[in-house]
């Protein structure tokens, strides 16, 4: 193997500024491969406000969220492909998700299998209709494997798979927790808010409550954010801020909050989340409503799930007894990472 190359094709980015997990894939797949083999970052130009010259193979283009009209976002996509996999030869190449559609036109007019290709998907939406089914056994020939959350995701592509969450937990990336007492919020919610993920009906149940809750992100929905607004304006026990969160924000809420309620529906109760991991990396329990996305918190202890938000008794499980107990299964829970780490490099033959 010459060297093993993280590609971010698509590089979206708003107002200047990376969006998604993308760079945090990027960063921890970095710090995992890179003592064992030359590893690169591929991307486009918001890339270098992450990484040095040293560690990236750049890409031509951002794609230019909400700036621009998605033809010409998918034809970055396309150019930051060719490029892409004409500097790759020999190499191996793990595509992060991100336009479906455009990946897979990009592996059938740019892809000659002169490399090894894995493709990371987080949920079935690249084969999810007929035409999408169609266009992918155009490509699937060339795809040597996929990197998965769960089997549902894995068997729905018909390739070679390994299922391991989105982050690798690497040892050393501890930070100083802060004690129970000491922190400000009660419960959080953070990242970008969509209906799916619940946050409205959350935010309903806690309204006017003793406890205390911030909610930070960016809302997409105008009418999500107005209903969001007016339950906070009406209360003083959450605290909303709407709009981008910085990376130094977004863990500063969650370290500061002694639990998170994920309250997740429709699509985002079968995919997965990295917002979970943020959490449980971060030493903070996750109380989440029953779904696939959130099975790990159930099987591992790493907080309490719930089958319906109405009749939820908060004052029951959000105690420092409790809180305690789930800290400790988190603790045994990092532990598994090593496992994840060892076979999700011998997959992609590290």
């Amino acid at each position: 193997m010459n060297r093993i190359i993280i590609a971010d094709i698509k590089s979206p980015c708003l107002n200047g500024r990376s969006t998604g997990h993308y760079f945090t894939v990027a960063q921890n797949y970095y710090e995992l491969f890179c003592s064992h083999v030359k590893t690169h970052v591929a991307g486009g130009p918001i890339y270098d406000t992450r990484f040095t010259a040293g560690q990236m193979l750049r890409l031509p283009y951002n794609c230019l969220l909400m700036c621009e009209p998605s033809w010409k976002s998918k034809l970055k996509y396309l150019m930051n492909a060719r490029a892409l996999f004409c500097q790759a030869k020999g190499d191996t190449i793990v595509v992060q998700q991100g336009g479906v559609l455009s990946s897979f036109i990009a592996i059938a007019l740019f892809y000659h299998r002169k490399s090894r290709l894995f493709l990371i998907q987080y949920s079935r939406e690249g084969v999810d209709s007929c035409g999408k089914r169609w266009l992918y056994r155009l490509v699937k020939h060339k795809i040597d494997g996929v990197v998965c959350p769960n089997e549902m995701v894995g068997e729905a592509y018909g390739r070679p798979f390994c299922v391991v969450p989105d982050y690798i937990y690497l040892d050393g990336n501890d930070i100083p927790d802060v004690s129970y007492k000491d922190k400000k919020y009660d419960v959080c919610f953070v990242g970008r808010i969509e209906e799916e993920k619940g946050v409205l009906d959350v935010a309903h149940k806690l309204a006017g409550t003793s406890r205390s809750m911030i909610i930070a992100g960016k809302v997409r929905d105008e009418d999500l954010a107005a209903k969001l607004e007016q339950i906070a304006s009406s209360c003083k026990n959450i605290e909303l801020h709407i709009g981008y969160v910085s990376d130094e924000n977004y863990y500063g809420y969650i370290r500061n909050s002694r639990f998170c309620i994920l309250n997740y529906q429709g699509e985002y109760s079968r995919r997965s989340s990295g917002v979970v991991l943020d959490t449980i990396f971060n030493n903070v329990p996750v109380i989440g409503k029953r779904c696939k996305a959130l099975d790990f918190i159930h099987d591992f202890g790493c907080g309490y799930i719930y089958d319906d938000l109405d009749s939820l008794d908060l004052d029951t499980i959000m105690t420092e007894q409790n809180y305690d107990i789930y800290l400790h299964n988190i603790a045994l829970y990092k532990q598994k990472h090593v496992e994840y780490a060892e076979k999700l490099m011998k997959f992609l033959g590290l």
